[in-house]
């Protein structure tokens, strides 16, 4: 089903941070996802500063703010640690995996773990409020569930998805429950937030676009499968550029979709390597993993044609960020690549002893990641 997108004027729920007020921090760097960070001086070859051991597998992205870099990990824990040195500054126990990346607004950190939606004091890690989503819906076949969805706060709001198939819109000071919008399937993925539009996709193969006040269906836009799988789950966060939406699926395709009307523009194959990977934009380009084909890719942002592909030499699932030129994303093989966003050519790397299926974190002159051996690291 397709609509008429109409934005929304002078909603004062989407509104910009008051002068002086920092921006959120989110998810590949902006409510859009378009995974363009901040500039910030980082080396060539980064050294190692520092690891903390979390005792269990990490998928959760690291956020930093303020000196302060917050991080979940399947161990049930989430932490504050000291960004220069790795020490905790406080921790709380949510007893359930923490597969969400956090996000930062106003003196709280939100993130969600397992079934349960948290906010935190940003100060000290008392909770504020909490929400309870319902069990997750069944998905059959290869699962290789890892992830679970991550809060979007834009304004006064915060935006989340759950694995049981709804999309959520809440108070973000109160945790009072705004709308809901129930999809087919599990929802992994981050919602992106643009031009008064939510934009998210499910296991039940679709995106979409709800009305960010009311989350009213503004278009539906279905995956095209393939044989082994037929349902095209999206897991892949939209990230939106230039009035187009960029998204993965497990059907092996990297979409472009008007981001007002949901009208494919062009599909990517990659040969039903799945694009779990959030999608990059910059400079007219776009940049994604393939999962099977082991690889960073750089495509025109106008038709999809391929620019260049960076072997990564194991499955990427992460997805990639952009800092003064660079892209820097995790790979299987337990390794972060730094590769150079114009030609594809590597230029740094950094080392785990585990899959990196997390995304990388680059702030304030470092580069923060997490591993599945069980630590998160740091290295300026």
């Amino acid at each position: 089903m397709h609509r008429l997108f109409l934005p929304l004027l002078c909603a004062a729920i989407l509104t910009a941070p008051a002068a002086g007020a920092p921006a959120p921090v989110a998810f590949l760097c902006d409510a859009a996802h378009t995974g363009v960070c901040p500039q910030t001086e980082i080396a060539a070859q980064p050294k190692p500063l520092w690891r903390f051991f979390t005792d269990r597998l990490n998928r959760s992205t690291p956020a930093y703010h303020d000196g302060v870099l917050f991080v979940g990990s399947n161990s049930g824990m989430f932490y504050a640690l000291d960004a220069g040195t790795g020490r905790p500054r406080w921790s709380f126990a949510a007893h359930e995996p923490v597969a969400s990346s956090p996000a930062v607004s106003g003196g709280r950190v939100y993130f969600a773990a397992a079934r349960t939606l948290y906010a935190l004091d940003e100060r000290n890690g008392r909770p504020v409020w909490r929400h309870a989503f319902g069990p997750d819906l069944p998905h059959p076949g290869h699962q290789w569930d890892f992830f679970q969805s991550s809060p979007t706060v834009v304004g006064s709001r915060l935006f989340v998805g759950s694995g049981d198939g709804s999309i959520d819109a809440f108070d973000a000071a109160t945790g009072r429950a705004i709308w809901k919008y129930r999809t087919g399937g599990r929802v992994r993925l981050t919602p992106a937030v643009w031009d008064g539009a939510v934009y998210a996709g499910s296991f039940d193969g679709a995106v979409y676009a709800l009305n960010a006040q009311t989350g009213a269906l503004l278009w539906r836009f279905k995956t095209a499968g393939n044989p082994d799988f037929p349902i095209g789950e999206v897991q892949s966060s939209p990230s939106i550029d230039g009035g187009t939406a960029f998204f993965g699926s497990r059907d092996g395709f990297l979409y472009a979709v008007d981001a007002r009307t949901g009208t494919k523009k062009w599909s990517v194959d990659e040969n039903e390597s799945w694009v779990i990977s959030s999608p990059a934009v910059q400079g007219g380009i776009v940049y994604y993993g393939s999962s099977d084909g082991n690889a960073l890719r750089a495509v025109d942002e106008a038709t999809g044609a391929r620019k260049w592909s960076y072997d990564a030499q194991g499955r990427v699932w992460s997805s990639p960020v952009l800092v003064g030129g660079r892209a820097f994303i995790g790979a299987g093989d337990g390794e972060v690549w730094i590769v150079d966003a114009a030609t594809g050519k590597m230029s740094g790397y950094l080392d785990s002893e585990g899959t990196i299926y997390s995304s990388v974190c680059v702030a304030n002159g470092s580069v923060f990641y997490t591993s599945d051996d069980g630590y998160v690291y740091a290295a300026r």
